[in-house]
């Protein structure tokens, strides 16, 4: 991790976390557990559990924090504007979170087409889940549900793609009937079908 939460040590970036946003409790963490994670359209119900989790992931990125704080300082808007359609990387796109109750688990950005660039990096679909919430099955659910939001927009297969070296976004993405289509300047590229498999 790069910058000086990096250098503090591995509990530095909770205190920052905590310090921006609160404190999570170890019970608040694990209660998932029992319960059914939903991919939704974003939603100003998780508030405090998205600013700490995006917070989160973030600091153990190495990248800034400060569009947390101009997001907590009108949350409705910062949703509504997730919400609507919008254009990135230059095509379509439709985001969702996954969310348990009130709390926010990840984010998935489905790109409705592909562009040159995305067709050798980055693909249909990226997405990623909060450091609290990883190593569940949250990101094999976040893909499936996603799968489904793609086939009624009319995509048959997505294609997904992650580090070569990176073997468990790898698992995931063979759990939802991924098949490798080649490795391209260290990219896994992954052919996904919407159908249920």
């Amino acid at each position: 991790m790069d910058g000086a939460a990096g250098q503090a040590g591995p509990g530095a970036d909770l205190d920052a976390v905590s310090l921006l946003f609160g404190s999570v409790s170890r019970a608040r963490r694990t209660s998932w557990v029992g319960r059914m994670a939903r991919l939704i359209p974003p939603t100003d119900t998780v508030r405090d559990s998205y600013l700490r989790g995006e917070a989160e992931t973030a600091l153990e990125a190495g990248l800034p924090t400060g569009w947390l704080e101009e997001a907590a300082a009108d949350f409705a808007g910062f949703v509504e504007r997730r919400r609507q359609a919008r254009e990135l990387w230059g095509v379509p796109v439709t985001e969702l979170w996954l969310v348990d109750g009130t709390d926010y688990l990840g984010t998935v950005v489905i790109r409705h087409r592909l562009t040159p660039a995305l067709e050798r990096e980055g693909g249909h679909l990226g997405y990623h889940v909060v450091p609290g919430h990883r190593r569940r099955g949250h990101a094999t659910r976040m893909l499936a549900q996603a799968r489904a939001v793609c086939r009624r927009l009319g995509l048959d297969e997505v294609l997904v793609t992650c580090a070569e070296t990176n073997t468990a976004s790898r698992r995931v993405i063979e759990a939802n009937g991924g098949v490798l289509d080649g490795v391209l300047d260290g990219e896994a590229r992954y052919r996904v079908p919407t159908s249920r498999s």
